[in-house]
This record gives structure tokens, C-alpha cells and sequence, in this order.
């Protein structure tokens, strides 16, 4: 069974997730438009040719602590949740690039609720549309002990969003993000897996301002195994986020900016079927991380879970 839809290249961009935190002036960094985590299991490798419906995706963040460049909480009332309901479609063509399968996708975040926008850390917009993500490249490769995929995303700023405004949804700024990820099958039956996938976050400036945050690079996979024939698919999943570049922040001086975001996560994964007289019409991921490293930014935990439909359902053989 090796029909299992790799869910990176709808979720990885759902931009609303714990998007930007200037908790204090002292220890101030911005967060990209990269949800962390949203890729593990098998995160480098492409699902087989063939349309996929990603519908709902849930993913909920929730933090009760602030930690500066030293690993200490803030002495500040972080306690908050954000939620984003989305949908989205992905595409993988039998067309070829360089002998890897094209593909593209597309994510539009039906609803969300965030309360780390902007710069004060209990600042509530409420619920409201925020900005797209695009992937309008993929390619995947595929070998009997290892698979890898490439690709580029674009966060489209089509959220709300006003420089200074307490009821932003949106962030006011494009993103662009190349990655590179593979999946190493651990046994001649492809049944033990180990995957990473290697991503690195541009931003512009934000709207009718100087506010430009910083570039990061993100880790993310993880280690599993596969049971029932393929079809169940669990283990451990991992990110890893580290700011490579300083923010730089309207009306803040840039030796007040002390240190760099880091975060590293960890967790549970679960992908099953929905399955029906030995056809599978849909497939359901769950992923749960928690954050057991923080420098200048939230510490927490977050939990995934998201349905998704091939467009012609898969008939099992036999």
C-alpha cells in the first residue's frame, strides 16, 4: 500500500498558526508565515499521480509561556489558543520534470481565530479569512529504497491587514519558500521509514511599513513504520525552526532586539483509512507536538488532524 497522500504541500502553509509574537520590546522576534509541524511522516515523498481534496483541516496552538534568548519564562500572562480551519487541493500529473512527477497545490483557510497577531501577545482579531498559500511547483522521485521531492511555495498576503491595526488576520506581506525533503526506506520491504524535509522562509516587507522579519530554515519529519498492508501509517514526527537572519522592526532600535527565534517539537503521528468494501475514500492524519525547546517565543503544544479525499477512490487488490 504506498497510496498514502503526503499532506505537506497543503498544510505546511497554513499561515495563521502562532504567526508573529513581540512578547516584550527586550526580547523581541517575529515568527514567518511557516506553521511548524506541518510536515512528518514521509514528508519526502509525493503521493502517486492523481487529484487530492484536503477538506477540513484542523490545527489548533495553544501556550501558556513566553521564553527569552536564555530559555526563561517571561514574567508575562502568554496563556492563549489559536485555531485555523482550512481546505485546499493538491495535484500530482504523470507529467515529468527532470524525472520527477509535477505537481502543484493550493490552500485557503476557510476560518480562523488567532491571538498572537501583530504585536501585543493578547490581541484577539477574532475570527476572519486570512492569507493563501500557493505551491505552484512540486517534483517527486521515487526509488525502491528512497524517495525525494522538491519544491516552492508562495504565501499570498489576501488577509486583512493594515499597518498598526488591531484587527489584522492577515500579515501584510509575501512569503516564498524552496524545500527539499526525502523519505529513506529502512528495509527492503519499505515497511521502517526516516524523512526530512529542509525548508527556507523568505518574507518581504510588511504593508506601508519598514517591519520585515527575519529568514528561517525548518526542519521537519520523522520516524515511523507502516502496518496493515500500508494502510496504517504511525511514529514519532519532529520540527525544528531556527531564525537565521535578524527581525527589523518599525520604530524598534536593532540592539534591542536580543536573540533569534529557535523551536524545536515533537510528537505523535497517525495516518489511517476510511475504507469501505475494499475501497479507500478518504484518509485521516493526526499529529500532536510538543515543544521542548523555546528561545524568544511561545512555548507550547499543537495537535493536527485533517481528512483527506482522493478524487477516484483507491480499489484494494484481491
Amino acid at each position: 500500500m504506498t497510496r498514502r497522500p503526503c499532506l505537506r504541500w497543503l498544510i505546511s502553509g497554513s499561515v495563521l498558526i502562532a504567526a508573529e509574537l513581540l512578547p516584550t520590546v527586550a526580547a523581541a522576534q517575529l515568527n514567518t508565515q511557516h506553521v511548524k509541524g506541518a510536515s512528518g511522516l514521509k514528508a519526502g515523498s509525493q503521493p502517486p499521480p492523481g487529484g487530492y481534496v484536503i477538506a477540513p483541516l484542523l490545527y489548533i496552538y495553544d501556550t501558556d509561556t513566553v521564553k527569552d534568548a536564555d530559555g526563561n519564562p517571561l514574567d508575562i500572562d502568554a496563556t492563549l489558543t489559536s485555531a485555523l480551519f482550512a481546505a485546499g487541493y493538491s495535484q500530482v500529473t504523470t507529467k515529468k520534470i527532470l524525472g520527477g512527477f509535477y505537481g502543484f497545490s493550493v490552500l485557503f483557510p476557510a476560518g480562523a481565530n488567532n491571538r498572537i497577531q501583530g504585536t501585543e501577545i493578547n490581541q484577539n482579531p477574532g475570527a476572519g479569512l486570512t492569507d493563501s498559500v500557493v505551491t505552484p511547483i512540486t517534483l517527486g522521485w521515487h526509488t525502491p529504497r528512497a524517495d525525494a521531492m522538491a519544491g516552492f511555495t508562495v504565501y499570498v498576503p489576501t488577509g486583512r491587514y493594515a499597518d498598526g491595526a488591531r484587527n489584522n488576520t492577515g500579515f501584510g506581506m509575501w512569503g516564498f519558500e524552496p524545500s527539499l525533503g526525502t523519505t529513506i526506506y529502512l528495509d527492503p520491504k519499505r515497511q521502517y521509514h526516516a524523512a526530512t524535509v529542509v525548508s527556507f522562509d523568505v518574507q518581504s516587507s510588511k504593508k506601508d511599513s519598514t517591519t520585515k522579519v527575519g529568514n528561517e530554515i525548518n526542519f521537519e519529519g520523522g520516524l515511523g513504520s507502516d502496518f496493515m498492508n500500508g494502510k496504517l501509517t504511525t511514529g514519532l514526527a519532529y520540527y525544528w525552526a531556527i531564525k537565521m537572519s535578524d527581525d527589523q522592526i518599525q520604530g524598534v532600535p536593532p540592539f534591542l532586539l536580543r536573540g533569534k527565534n529557535t523551536t524545536f517539537g515533537l510528537g505523535p503521528e497517525a495516518t489511517f483509512p476510511i475504507e469501505k468494501n475494499r475501497t479507500i475514500y478518504a484518509f485521516v492524519t493526526a499529529r500532536v507536538f510538543w515543544e521542548t525547546y523555546a528561545r524568544v517565543t511561545t512555548q507550547g503544544n499543537s495537535f493536527l488532524i485533517s481528512v483527506t479525499f482522493p478524487t477516484k477512490p483507491i480499489k484494494l487488490p484481491g
